[in-house]
């Protein structure tokens, strides 16, 4: 990995046609990241053979930043189309699976940081709530119906948050992340996010690093309960 730069891992899941080719097949594979006003960083195509699994795997380097990942095998015509976040000095390891429809990815809000092993050792998984229903310090509600992506690496986590309701008002919600403490309760850290928020071509990117003095802090804290410590503190990316 060059000094600075995020390390990509992508696994490319085979479509249909792909996954019907013998395994010593040759098989070309586009890749294009583009920045938001779609000048590409990378345009690179990779030869893999076909082999016997159900994906390749191909690496690249990328500059820190938010792009638009466009993956494609023109010659059996399969695409897959995303949003990420890359962090400087950190691998990332990327899963896209191929889908002979034309990529049209949704717009999310994503948020991203690093993180200690403790944090990925309590199980994070994220929740929504209406923001009417629940209080600092107070227990928490029944959660919304939320679609939320979440890929956790070794020392940093990213997460994609979609906005289910579209008749939802802009800042009607409130994100929480969930971590597991050793007796297998829950803490709940407001995320001070707004959410939904209105419809954009490209998306908001919020980064929240989180240190193992945070995840100490919450050790004493009550669970089931909306907390809400200063410290965790986002910024736009």
């Amino acid at each position: 990995m060059i000094p600075g730069l995020a390390h990509v891992i992508l696994h490319v899941g085979f479509c249909s046609a792909v996954a019907r080719l013998r395994p010593e097949t040759s098989i070309a594979i586009h890749v294009r990241l583009s920045d938001r006003t779609g000048r590409p960083t990378l345009d690179r195509t990779f030869r893999v053979d076909r082999g016997d699994g159900t994906e390749a795997v191909v690496e690249f380097d990328s500059s820190f930043g938010m792009y638009r990942l466009d993956v494609a095998t023109p010659k059996y015509g399969c695409y897959a189309s995303d949003f990420l976040v890359f962090m400087g000095d950190h691998t990332r390891a990327v899963s896209e699976q191929l889908d002979s429809a034309p990529p049209s990815p949704e717009v999310p809000v994503i948020l991203s940081g690093t993180a200690p092993q403790a944090m990925l050792y309590s199980n994070p998984t994220f929740v929504v709530f209406d923001k009417n229903a629940v209080a600092c310090n107070k227990p928490i509600s029944t959660p919304l119906n939320a679609r939320i992506n979440v890929e956790n690496d070794q020392d940093a986590y990213y997460a994609w948050f979609y906005n289910l309701d579209a008749t939802r008002p802009p800042d009607s919600e409130l994100l929480a992340l969930k971590l597991q403490t050793p007796t297998h309760q829950h803490h709940y850290v407001r995320l001070p996010i707004p959410f939904p928020m209105p419809p954009t071509r490209w998306p908001n990117s919020i980064q929240l690093n989180v240190s193992g003095e945070m995840i100490d802090a919450l050790a004493t804290e009550p669970t089931d309960t909306l907390l809400c410590p200063k410290m965790w503190r986002t910024s736009a990316g």
